[in-house]
């Protein structure tokens, strides 16, 4: 199986390679990947503990910051490395605050490479965010007396680890030292791959630890907060077109307003915003004479999402009509009601908001108007209830995760 495996590394990163010629995200990656041993190169060697941490997009290094940030306070002297496959992760990294001291793509998972690299990197440890087990790391990393620690791992019995063909990637999950795991299924999925129970604990998911981070320290927007004043406001973030244009049809509500916050922000698809949204302003280009009058706002830029929810009402959340959901935990820890589509099923946190009464899910333009009756008429009382249940669902992180060895 590990040919097998190797053989596919193989044809990926031939058509990789192919789709480099239209794709900028797999130029990006390609590029990255020859500069990665360069950034590793020539370092001195040094005393302190260093960690390192894969996370595969910027979503997952998110999640990573609050266990960073708590190794660090442990040990001030600690060196953090961070890995990343994806280019949101390197473009994006740095807007959050925290400091690693070295950051680099993830190679593809060779052999022969990954053991180059574990050397390159020298770490003690190695942190896996959410669902990140690279099988050759694993094993070598393994090999080498790296402890492997798996944060908030989340786990669905669709995925190749348990199936009857995936046996070498099964064995892999059990070169882990640690599992703190999201939920019961999780934990139920590792004791069938044969992962000591003594190696499992549930612990939750510690983006909620971040967003509650995030909400403590958010900026004030004049811009966007001149725009919500005095009106009812609904967010859409990272909105696909779906969402886009199912949101088109209610701004005859009373003081409603909406914020857009588009997942593309590619200028064809901005033209076509304004299309749907002749009135709308972008963001980039309004002015506070304007603000007053006009009922749409086009978020054009990045990194003014988070902050923005502070202003909001509800939130309409993208992704979840092709069962690829965004971040509804942001908008959540500001108290604001969730809606989003029905393909969410590989997003627990979006069933357990449905059911706290705190979100719904939509199908169609009637589901979200109803809801945006519902949600909007409960006012204040339920800003507060759900704010206070995302700090209650805060995580503990495990002591050995944080304490140096």
């Amino acid at each position: 199986m590990q040919l097998l495996y190797i053989s596919f590394l193989f044809f990926y990163q031939f058509l990789l390679n192919i789709a480099r010629i239209w794709n900028p995200k797999a130029r990006k990656i390609i590029s990255g990947r020859k500069d990665s041993f360069k950034r590793l190169s020539n370092q001195k060697k040094s005393t302190r503990n260093r960690y390192w941490f894969h996370c595969a997009s910027l979503g997952e290094y998110d999640m990573a910051l609050p266990l960073m940030e708590a190794c660090v306070k442990a040990d001030p002297q600690l060196e953090v490395y961070v890995s990343f496959y994806s280019p949101s992760g390197m473009e994006h990294y740095h807007k959050r605050g925290f400091r690693p001291t070295k950051v680099f793509y993830m190679p593809a998972d060779f052999p022969w490479k990954i053991k180059k690299l574990l050397m390159a990197v020298g770490a003690t440890r190695l942190y896996l965010l959410k669902y990140e087990f690279w099988p050759n790391l694993l094993k070598e990393a393994k090999n080498q007396g790296v402890e492997i620690l798996s944060m908030s791992t989340l786990l669905r019995p669709s995925q190749i680890y348990f199936k009857w063909y995936g046996g070498f990637f099964k064995k892999a999950l059990k070169n882990v030292n640690y599992f703190a795991v999201q939920n019961s299924t999780t934990q139920s999925l590792l004791l069938s791959a044969g992962v000591d129970s003594q190696r499992i604990k549930i612990i939750g998911d510690i983006r909620y630890n971040r967003v509650v981070s995030n909400k403590v320290n958010a900026k004030a927007n004049r811009i966007i907060e001149q725009f919500a004043h005095g009106h009812l406001l609904l967010i859409l973030g990272s909105s696909w077109p779906i969402e886009e244009k199912l949101s088109a049809k209610i701004l005859k509500e009373k003081n409603l307003k909406i914020l857009i916050a588009p997942h593309d922000l590619s200028n064809s698809h901005l033209i076509e915003l304004k299309l749907i949204f002749p009135e709308a302003q972008f963001y980039s280009q309004t002015n506070s004479a304007e603000l007053s009058n006009s009922k749409v706002l086009i978020l054009d830029t990045i990194g003014h999402l988070s902050d923005a929810y502070q202003y909001g009402n509800i939130a309409f959340v993208g992704g979840g009509f092709s069962g690829k959901l965004h971040n509804i935990l942001e908008p959540a820890a500001f108290g604001l009601p969730l809606l989003f589509g029905p393909q969410h099923q590989k997003f627990p946190e979006a069933q357990q908001f449905i059911d706290f009464g705190y979100a719904l899910e939509i199908h169609s333009q009637k589901e979200l108007n109803a809801a945006l009756e519902s949600f909007l008429s409960k006012g204040e009382d339920l800003k507060i209830r759900i704010q206070r249940k995302v700090c209650d669902l805060q995580v503990e992180i495990p002591s050995h995760f944080i304490s140096p060895n």
